[in-house]
C-alpha cells in the first residue's frame, strides 16, 4: 500500500516552514511521497489575496507534487470532502494529514472529523515554542509511536523549529523585501507572476528577447488584441501561447510573415506553419513557443485563451509609436 502525506494549507505563499514540515514526514513517517494541498478557500479564515490556480504556481517548483483537487473543486475546502475524493480515485493509498499543533488542537471543530479518522491518520508537528499541546478528546487513546498506515491513528513528528508566518511575509513582499524563509524557487515565481508587490528586487519585469521580438513583428503589421501565456508545466507540448488577431486573412497573412521572418534574424526556424490556403487561423509551431494569428471571429469561436487560462499571462512592453506617426485605438 502506498503511503502518502498530505500537507494543505493555503500557501500565501509557500514558505519554509512547509517544507521544513513536509521534509519531517519523509524522514519519520516512512512516506512514499508527500503532496502539497491548496485549498481553493479556507472555511476558517479569510479568502488568500491570490487566487487558486495563482498559488499552484507558487509551488510548481518546490520538490514535492502539488494535489490540485480542492482548487479544480472551488468553494471552500474541506478536508472530507478531498479525502473521499482521494479515497475513491486511489483506494490503494494509505492517507495521514500533516499538520501544525495548532490545527491539531481545533481538530473536533473541522467538518465530520470522525470521517476523517475513518480515512486518514494524523502527524502533527508542535509550533516552536509549543512542544505540549492539547490533544482532542476524539482522539484519545489514538496516539502511536509511528504510524502503522490505518486510519484513525496519531503520531508526533518534531518541530520545524522555523517560525514563519504567512502574514508577516507577505507584509517584508509588499515593501519590496526579499524575506528570509520563502524558498528561492518561490521567490523567483513571485518575480515571474509580479505576485505580492509590484516589481521584483526593484526592477520591472521584462519579456526575453525572443517574445519581444514576436510582439515587435506582430505589432509592425498592426496585429491587436496580442496576448501571450506562460503555460509552463501546464501544457505538455509547449511552454508559451502567442495569441494575436488581424482584421484579415491578408493582414494574418503578412502578421505571421512578420513574426517568422523576425526570428529568422535571430536563427529561429518555424517547426512547421499551418492555415495558409485559407488564412483565418494561422499558426506557426516553435516548439516551445507557439503563435496563432487569428480573425476575430476564428479566435472567439475556439476561445483558445479560455483553454489556457490557468497559464500565466505575461506582460507585454509598451507600444509606442515613431514619432509623429498617429496612433490607432481599438477595443480589446
Amino acid at each position: 500500500m502506498r503511503r502518502v502525506g498530505l500537507l494543505g494549507g493555503t500557501f500565501n505563499p509557500p514558505h519554509a516552514g512547509h517544507l521544513r514540515l513536509a521534509e519531517l514526514a519523509m524522514e519519520h513517517l516512512a512516506l512514499d511521497e508527500v503532496r502539497l494541498v491548496p485549498t481553493a478557500l479556507p472555511p476558517h479564515k479569510a479568502a488568500p489575496g491570490l487566487d487558486g490556480p495563482a498559488r499552484v504556481r507558487l509551488l510548481r517548483d518546490l520538490p514535492y507534487p502539488v494535489e490540485t483537487l480542492e482548487v479544480e473543486r472551488g468553494g471552500a475546502s474541506y478536508t472530507v470532502d478531498t479525502l473521499e475524493a482521494l479515497a475513491a480515485r486511489e483506494p490503494e493509498a494509505a492517507w495521514i494529514l500533516l499538520m501544525g499543533s495548532d490545527q491539531f488542537e481545533g481538530f473536533g471543530t473541522w467538518r465530520r472529523p470522525d470521517r476523517i479518522l475513518e480515512l486518514a491518520a494524523l502527524a502533527v508537528s508542535p509550533r516552536p515554542g509549543r512542544e505540549a499541546f492539547r490533544v482532542p478528546a476524539l482522539l484519545d487513546g489514538r496516539e502511536r509511536a509511528a504510524w502503522t498506515g490505518a486510519p484513525g491513528e496519531w503520531v508526533r513528528l518534531p518541530g520545524t523549529r522555523l517560525d514563519l508566518a504567512s502574514t508577516g511575509l507577505r507584509t517584508l513582499l509588499a515593501e519590496g523585501l526579499d524575506p528570509e524563509g520563502i524558498p528561492p524557487q518561490v521567490l523567483a515565481a513571485i518575480c515571474r507572476e509580479n505576485q505580492y508587490r509590484n516589481d521584483c528586487l526593484g526592477e520591472r519585469m521584462t519579456l526575453e528577447p525572443r517574445l519581444a521580438s514576436v510582439v515587435e513583428a506582430a505589432r509592425s503589421k498592426k496585429a491587436f488584441r496580442i496576448r501571450l501565456f506562460d503555460v509552463t508545466g501546464i501544457a505538455s507540448f509547449t511552454d508559451t501561447f502567442a495569441f494575436m488577431s488581424g482584421g484579415s486573412d491578408r493582414q494574418n497573412r503578412a502578421i505571421a510573415d512578420a513574426v517568422e521572418e523576425k526570428l529568422k534574424e535571430q536563427g529561429v526556424r518555424p517547426i512547421s506553419r499551418e492555415g495558409e490556403q485559407n488564412g483565418n487561423w494561422i499558426l506557426l509551431d516553435f516548439g516551445d513557443l507557439i503563435v496563432h494569428v487569428m480573425d476575430e471571429e476564428t479566435r472567439g469561436f475556439y476561445n483558445l485563451e479560455g483553454l489556457w487560462k490557468e497559464g500565466r499571462e505575461l506582460e507585454l512592453p509598451p507600444d509606442v509609436p515613431p514619432s509623429g506617426a498617429a496612433t490607432e485605438t481599438r477595443e480589446g
